[in-house]
């Protein structure tokens, strides 16, 4: 039997948010780009973005409420310092609900969000950088009592360097010293942000996190990418487990990977055969294929994480690729 967590906000209490045993290649088939959102969530140390993570995993049921401090710090010295070192990547499903002006009723669209989450500190530019590569969109948290920090800066320039949509995020809405209107101030002064686009937050107490998902949807676009094209796809990250060897974590950038397939490395021409591939739901979730847009893992027998080269082009054997530009 399924055991329904523990909502955090009321209005988010509907069967659509209900924890999935598992997802099947069918059902992941059913999110064309159009209906996929990959995001990352960039601040300055402490500004609560883990939290945040921890908070739109909730509401979307993908992990139950109570299950500790931030969930997707998971090497111990993330757990001691409460800094995320190591990028982590998680699938959530949403239910986004918009009016219909014409049939004057509402639509319902259910889509998948891949939030790929970065380093929270200066010394981790480049995990960011990588992370950033994968996404076409961005959660620019910024703590409303402290304001605008060095850290936000320099993500704010690595984000608006790719390209991607920025959604300003000011959390901490709820504590005694808050001033998010002098916040607001700040980011039309550094960045020309538009004070309106802010998103007042209390990750904390749950406070304003309704707005957060369907701004994802609404202001982030759909992944590029050619669907009927070989697969091709980006490394994004990797490591070792004694059970199953190297994990790769990749986003598809064309086509389809399937268990199965041969699939070659644009950096140093080895092959592989994909042996498993799935989503993060938030743990390796098995699917047995990803398609384009989508952001998973992939197993293929790669004995060290010197063979997953950051980065790298992954392509279908035995076809030639133009390699994704290098992070």
């Amino acid at each position: 039997a399924i055991v329904l967590p523990e909502r955090l906000l009321s209005s988010q209490a509907s069967p659509e948010h209900r924890p999935r045993p598992g997802v099947s290649a069918s059902e992941l088939g059913q999110y064309p780009p159009e209906r996929i959102r990959n995001f990352s969530i960039i601040a300055h140390v402490d500004h609560g973005k883990s939290t945040l993570a921890d908070r739109l995993l909730e509401l979307t049921g993908t992990i139950q409420k109570g299950h500790g401090a931030q969930y997707l710090d998971k090497l111990q010295v993330e757990k001691e310092r409460g800094i995320t070192v190591k990028a982590q990547t998680a699938t959530m499903f949403y239910k986004h609900t918009v009016e219909n002006p014409e049939s004057h009723g509402t639509d319902s669209s259910s889509y998948l969000l891949n939030l790929i989450d970065t380093p929270g500190h200066v010394d981790f530019s480049y995990e960011v950088s990588r992370s950033l590569a994968a996404c076409q969109g961005a959660l620019l948290v910024v703590d409303a009592a402290q304001g605008v920090q060095a850290q936000t800066i320099a993500n704010f320039y690595l984000a608006f360097e790719s390209n991607l949509s920025i959604i300003p995020v000011i959390n901490k809405i709820d504590q005694p010293t808050a001033d998010p209107d002098n916040v607001k101030a700040q980011l039309k002064r550094l960045f020309d942000i538009d004070p309106s686009e802010a998103l007042l937050t209390s990750a904390k107490t749950g406070q304003g996190l309704s707005q957060v998902l369907p701004a994802v949807i609404e202001r982030i676009p759909c992944p590029p990418g050619n669907c009927d094209s070989p697969v091709r796809m980006l490394l994004l990250d990797s490591y070792y487990d004694e059970y199953k060897g190297v994990i790769c974590h990749v986003a598809i950038v064309d086509g389809a990977m399937r268990k199965g397939d041969k699939i070659s490395s644009a950096a140093t021409g080895r092959t592989y055969e994909v042996f498993d591939v799935g989503i993060m739901h938030p743990e390796l979730t098995p699917t047995g294929v990803l398609y384009t847009g989508q952001v998973g893992y992939v197993i293929t027998g790669m004995r060290s994480t010197k063979e997953a080269r950051i980065g790298d082009t992954l392509h279908q054997a035995k076809t030639i690729v133009e390699p994704l530009p290098v992070i």
